[in-house]
């Protein structure tokens, strides 16, 4: 779900996805999560590069790059990338906050939060946005973007845990 506000005179886009991670308890999907640079382990983007600090530390940096976003052509040959500062984690509530430092893809004052909550089927993940208009985009294409790319992510991590603990339990036979 994506709105549009005001704040001051400047209007903000604000949005917000969320994926279940099914079968799976929260405790297992924050430490994939509290792992700052290992986004791609779990999200669709190719790269996702340590440029500063120690990886789940407010101040660290990560470098993400190689995805395609909602206004790019067949005919895109430049990398899209953005740099992503850590600001806040809170492990004991499953959440972070980070901002995009700079980018190639019209991302002005982008700030996130995400956050895992427990539920009766195993575990969801939350992702809340607030950015600049971004020239060339509708809102509808960001909250698009947000949304696909979380239920992906989800995906891989509730794959990825329950083949790890089938692999376990057939050690354990």
């Amino acid at each position: 779900m994506a709105e549009s506000i005001e704040q001051g005179s400047e209007e903000k886009w604000k949005g917000k996805a969320i994926a279940e991670v099914k079968g799976v308890q929260a405790e297992k999907v924050w430490p994939l999560l509290e792992d700052f640079f290992g986004l791609s382990k779990w999200y669709p983007t190719p790269l996702c590069i340590p440029v500063e600090g120690l990886s789940g530390k407010p101040g660290c940096v990560r470098f993400c790059g190689g995805f395609k976003t909602p206004v790019d052509g067949d005919d895109k040959k430049a990398l899209n990338w953005t740099k992503q500062k850590l600001l806040s984690i809170d492990p004991s509530q499953w959440t972070f906050t980070y901002c995009i430092v700079d980018s190639n893809v019209g991302f002005n004052s982008y700030f996130a939060t995400w956050t895992v909550r427990p539920t009766a089927e195993g575990c969801e993940v939350e992702w809340r946005y607030e950015v600049e208009p971004v020239e060339g985009w509708k809102l509808e294409y960001l909250d698009s973007f947000v949304d696909k790319g979380l239920h992906a992510m989800a995906k891989n991590m509730e794959q990825g845990l329950k083949t790890m603990e089938e692999a376990l339990e057939s050690h354990k036979l």
